[in-house]
């Protein structure tokens, strides 16, 4: 036994040398993958130290109680394990610190004290079994017991934020949409609750830092999380739409997601010019700011609202955390309030079995936002359980009326929004006796403005709100939007729609601009042939046509049965080799290292395709990435060759490109190229030269370009 404490000794002290080498020398370390592994087993391995060690001070305490050869035992024994696992935590650490960005003050901390603390554990083994002054090895015990406090602490504030313990405590002044800015009053407390715990002073994911507003506009190590009046262009827009399990989703899986309208919310002030001190009355008539945060100020009473006290007891953080998916948010409505509130999004993960969980806290559920959800009346059933629910958001459901009946049990409802739905007068007269019921959102549905002032006389308790801005002021359509994602199959329908009912969406193929007097108007889905470039926007009588949707409609081609590269990518960015480029999986504008691209720069791209017998081809049309702040440019010239085989290719044709003029946003472009083949042919190959130096107005001008590309479709 003693020979194997002398090992574990040994162990531990090899480790203190390579943790105080990895604090002065971390910087020049490459992690492998099965390190990282082992650094995210840092949140596992923390506890253990914590609890040997609040172990060994109650054995301290009580040792007279014991055998006094057992007890020196227990101790030695007790020390040997906290030293390890205290080692081993900070060495986890510091490879989990490798990977991620956390503020280089409040990490450097966190790394100082855990190193500190697992030299002084290793000194408390040694002086113990030395046998040193027992009132020296108390005192070195009470430091090492501060250290663990300090370690701890600032652990805390990276993965929870500065001043954590004392922030329920903390006051500050009532917002409301009259004296605050829309940020302040609307954007700022989504991204406090969602955004706020990763990018903070202390933990600043990807080296963004949001709790600032200086340095939120400024960006993190990938640029600006924002472009002012373009959210589609936006980094940050485009992590929330990203697929659950990519890793630049955002927030992470398996954190609560951001809810329909809180996104709607961000875009919309982004889209409006991310400003941060204007107030609502300071916006446009037109801007769809406006409609938006009047909806989410109905929806989200309880942001400005006084605090209310509630009788019902309060359900465990484990039913909570249970409760919490990536579809479905369930959170408090203020610090230490029984008060819950639920959100759900992305419509096509609803399920009904998704409200029946709610019933096990049907009790505490006060605020319930369903909006956009295709709850029918059916469901409504079940919500009428939720007996102390105050505030229900079912704007734009399936709702269509007879269910409302069942919400009469809901005597504490105070607000009720159907904006959007199918609802007629006798329907809402189920719900407007209740005693408590102060203001239902109507407008949009087949309630006429007529109907609405009856109601109103008759029902005077209740404020009817038909539309949220008086008859002269005028709001902007958002743009429709297209349902298909990735490549469109051949034969799919692409389909597009917009979340206002009685639209009419104007379309424009091939780059046209879409006329919505004289233009081709949206009837159905449709098929398409060929890849090409849609524009659509949306009119409406009484509102503003929306911004002009411009979106590239990939569509799957004849299919080679291989593919081979002539020419390696570079080996940063090698994607699948070959085969990624008819696998009909496509990349993102900003993630260039995923594995749907290739990259090239010092070398053309060169790929030949076998189809596996003759063929003519009329076109071929190259997916392409644009970054001009990252060097990544389409190519400077493409060439075209084919043949009946490998070792005999006759050039076809040569293509240059256009070139930028100046920056632009990051996208995925199609360059199509027209062959128009006489004589069939099996093999085809493409090579393509990236930019050789970046134009003189590029501020790294004569630097060598990038060619990225992720598929290449044949017609």
């Amino acid at each position: 036994m003693e020979r194997v404490a002398r090992i574990f000794v040994n162990v531990i002290f090899c480790i203190q040398i390579l943790l105080t080498f990895l604090l002065f020398f971390e910087d020049r370390i490459a992690l492998p993958p099965w390190l990282q592994v082992a650094g995210r087993l840092h949140p596992l391995v923390l506890h253990l130290p914590i609890g040997f060690f609040i172990f060994l001070a109650v054995i301290i305490i009580f040792k007279n109680q014991l055998e006094a050869k057992s007890a020196e035992r227990i101790i030695h024994l007790g020390l040997l394990f906290t030293s390890f696992v205290a080692s081993m935590a900070a060495l986890f650490g510091f490879f989990l610190s490798l990977q991620d960005d956390y503020g280089n003050d409040a990490l450097t901390n966190h790394k100082v004290t855990g190193v500190l603390l697992s030299w002084f554990c290793y000194t408390l083994l040694i002086w113990n079994r030395q046998q040193r002054n027992k009132k020296l090895f108390y005192g070195l015990g009470a430091i090492t017991f501060l250290a663990l406090i300090v370690a701890g602490h600032t652990g805390a504030e990276l993965t929870h934020g500065e001043n954590f313990v004392l922030a329920p405590i903390s006051s500050a002044p009532k917002l409301t949409m009259e004296n605050a800015s829309v940020y302040e009053f609307a954007v700022q407390p989504i991204l406090d609750k969602k955004c706020f715990s990763c990018h903070n002073e202390a933990k600043a994911k990807g080296g963004l830092v949001m709790t600032s507003v200086e340095k939120f506009q400024k960006g993190g190590k990938n640029g600006e999380a924002f472009i002012a009046g373009k959210p589609s262009e936006s980094r940050m827009i485009k992590a929330l739409y990203l697929p659950m399990d990519h890793d630049e989703h955002m927030p992470p899986d398996g954190k609560p997601q951001l809810t329909s309208v809180e996104r709607a919310t961000i875009e919309a002030w982004i889209k409006s010019g991310a400003d941060f001190e204007k107030r609502l009355d300071q916006f446009a008539d037109g801007d769809s700011l406006k409609f938006i945060v009047a909806s989410f100020a109905a929806s989200n009473v309880t942001a400005t609202e006084i605090e209310k006290q509630y009788d019902f007891p309060a359900v465990s953080l484990d039913v909570v955390e249970n409760l919490n998916t990536p579809f479905r948010s369930v959170f408090p409505l203020h610090q230490n309030s029984p008060a819950l509130q639920v959100d759900f999004f992305l419509k096509e993960s609803f399920q009904t079995s998704a409200l029946e969980e709610l019933k096990t806290i049907a009790k505490q559920l006060v605020v319930l936002n369903l909006s956009k959800m295709p709850v029918t009346d059916k469901d409504l059933a079940i919500i009428s359980g939720f007996i102390n629910v105050e505030a229900l958001n079912l704007n734009f459901t399936k709702v269509q009326g007879p269910g409302l009946k069942d919400l009469q049990k809901l005597k504490n409802l105070r607000s009720l929004s159907l904006a959007g739905t199918s609802i007629k007068t006798d329907d809402l007269e189920h719900v407007l006796n209740l005693s408590n019921l102060r203001e239902v959102y109507i407008w949009n549905t087949q309630i006429t403005e007529a109907d609405r002032v009856a109601l109103s006389k008759k029902y005077p308790d209740v404020e009817l709100v038909g539309e949220l801005f008086s008859e002269e002021k005028i709001l902007k359509l958002g743009k429709p939007r297209v349902e298909n994602d990735g490549v469109i199959r051949r034969g799919d329908l692409i389909a597009l729609k917009h979340n206002m009912p009685g639209v009419a969406v104007s379309l424009g193929k091939n780059g046209s601009e879409p006329d919505s007097i004289n233009g081709e108007l949206y009837k159905a889905p449709f098929t398409a042939e060929e890849t090409f470039v849609l524009k659509a926007k949306a009119c409406k009588k009484g509102w503003y046509c929306s911004d002009v949707l411009e979106v590239t409609c990939f569509v799957e081609g004849i299919s080679p049965t291989n593919a081979e590269l002539l020419s390696p990518a570079d080996p940063q960015y090698k994607g699948k080799g070959g085969e990624g480029l008819i696998d009909l999986q496509k990349g993102f504008a900003d993630i260039f290292k995923e594995s749907s691209w290739l990259g090239y720069r010092d070398q053309p791209f060169a790929a030949a395709f076998d189809f596996g017998k003759e063929i003519s081809l009329n076109k071929i049309v190259i997916s392409y990435g644009k970054n001009i702040g990252g060097y990544i440019f389409p190519p400077e010239a493409v060439e075209v060759w084919a043949g009946k085989s490998l070792n005999d290719l006759t050039l076809l044709t040569k293509a240059n490109p256009s070139l930028p003029t100046g920056y632009t946003p990051n996208t995925v472009e199609a360059l199509p190229i027209t062959i128009n083949a006489k004589v069939p042919y099996r093999f085809y190959k493409i090579v393509a030269k990236p930019l050789a130096k970046l134009p003189a107005w590029h501020n790294s001008k004569g630097e060598k370009g990038w060619f990225f590309l992720d598929e290449v479709f044949f017609y």
